[in-house]
């Protein structure tokens, strides 16, 4: 009966947790798509006055949107203002586009939100797999304590937990004093799982907007002035795969997080030489990237247990975001050595514009950007260093951060288990 009812429970939390992140979904895209046939439709009030100066002065009597025919389907927006003849507008192209892109946005996202609740609901059970044995027991001290009543209060007192609120439980008695605070942690990691999955589900959503709202908008170019100017042609198709490659680029590091996340990313452990693996990322940087001024400096006989390839990955991420944010001509320096404790350290040391002492505690965090302009123009998401920690942390070792604001920054990869090259 006791199993039943856990069993009820888990199912009303992932019930509560799923609706909530449902409703906040559909809040926002629901103002999404009124923000954007507000534009639509301001956008052509505009071109009805002729400029933005002449618009804030008319007084609209008419405007309304009509279904000339069915097949073809076809819209016209009829506009008309005190004083002047109603003009009609054929909308279908621009509405046309307006949900094509909606749409895929709507697609994206729900793959987003499928991969990440796969990925809660997994945490969800596990921590409630983790609480239903704790409960479990506490049934079973009860039965053989004196006052069964007691765990009876801690059954009662779970049972009004909120799984959307942070609470705790408090039941006041020094015999379940120690299950009480076991309760209570496992209570603050799921809610802290729970913000998280939220934070990532609206961060996702918000870093796809700005390449859809791009590809619409040159999309609309497309259709009023592309067919007949082979310039605003080339422009638009040429914007419209940069855009597309960079929101390839952001799924494929959401799903390289999440496969980690759930733990579907295995390490292939090897013995790897750093100083080799260090000297051939310097050689590829240094022949595709000859705008800067690459060093190298790596002991000998300085070798690691590691997964060769997700290394090397992590490394890349370093060396790309110093040569984004170092001047041309700048000095970028990669270095393997031995630290004073043993382990082993790979740095890359750059003489960019550096990282404010706000913002170094938090760049390893997901979709964080201490610049958002200049990471926006370089087409980062705020995701490259945080996979290059979660690849390091998966070895066992750690990322160190410092910077001066103006000056550089160095990034360190510090990994222990140090072993001696055969």
């Amino acid at each position: 009966m006791r199993e039943a009812k856990t069993g009820a429970t888990t199912r009303k939390i992932l019930r509560t947790q799923k609706s909530a992140l449902g409703w906040t979904l559909f809040l926002s895209n629901f103002l999404l798509l009124a923000l954007g046939l507000g534009c639509l439709l301001l956008y052509y009030m505009k071109l009805y006055a002729g400029s933005w100066a002449v618009l804030g002065e008319l007084e609209f009597t008419a405007g309304r949107l009509d279904v000339v025919r069915l097949n073809p389907l076809c819209f016209e927006l009829t506009l008309e203002v005190a004083g002047r003849s109603a003009v009609v507008y054929d909308v279908t192209d621009a509405l046309a586009l307006f949900f094509a892109a909606y749409v895929g946005f709507l697609l994206v996202q729900g793959l987003i939100s499928a991969i990440s609740g796969a990925i809660w609901r997994g945490r969800v059970r596990q921590h409630l797999r983790r609480l239903t044995s704790m409960a479990q027991e506490a049934r079973r001290l009860g039965q053989e304590a004196a006052s069964p009543q007691k765990v009876e209060h801690l059954r009662e007192a779970i049972g009004h937990i909120k799984p959307t609120e942070s609470q705790r439980i408090h039941v006041a008695d020094p015999d379940l004093k120690g299950l009480e605070t076991a309760i209570n942690d496992l209570l603050d990691r799921m809610q802290a799982a729970y913000s998280q999955q939220s934070r990532f589900v609206s961060d996702a959503s918000h870093e796809l907007r700005t390449p859809i709202a791009v590809l619409k908008g040159y999309a609309d170019l497309l259709e009023r002035w592309g067919k007949d100017d082979p310039q605003v042609r080339d422009e638009a198709i040429a914007a419209i795969q940069k855009e597309a490659e960079r929101m390839s680029r952001l799924v494929e590091q959401l799903l390289f997080l999440a496969r980690g996340d759930s733990g579907r990313t295995k390490l292939t452990l090897a013995p790897v030489e750093l100083e080799a693996l260090v000297r051939e990322v310097y050689e590829e940087s240094a022949m595709i990237d000859p705008r800067h001024r690459w060093q190298v400096s790596a002991e000998e006989a300085l070798s690691v247990s590691a997964d060769v390839d997700m290394l090397k990955q992590a490394l890349r991420i370093l060396v790309d975001n110093a040569a984004k944010y170092t001047p041309q001509d700048g000095e970028i320096l990669l270095r393997a050595f031995r630290g004073e404790d043993g382990a082993a350290r790979i740095a890359v040391r750059d003489t960019g514009m550096g990282i404010r002492a706000e913002d170094a505690p938090y760049v390893f965090q997901r979709f964080y950007r201490a610049d958002p302009a200049r990471s926006r123009e370089s087409g980062g998401a705020g995701l490259g260093l945080s996979i290059a920690s979660w690849i390091i942390t998966q070895h066992g070792g750690y990322l160190e951060v410092y910077s001066w604001e103006g000056v550089g920054s160095r990034f360190t990869i510090v990994l222990p288990q140090l072993q001696q090259a055969e």
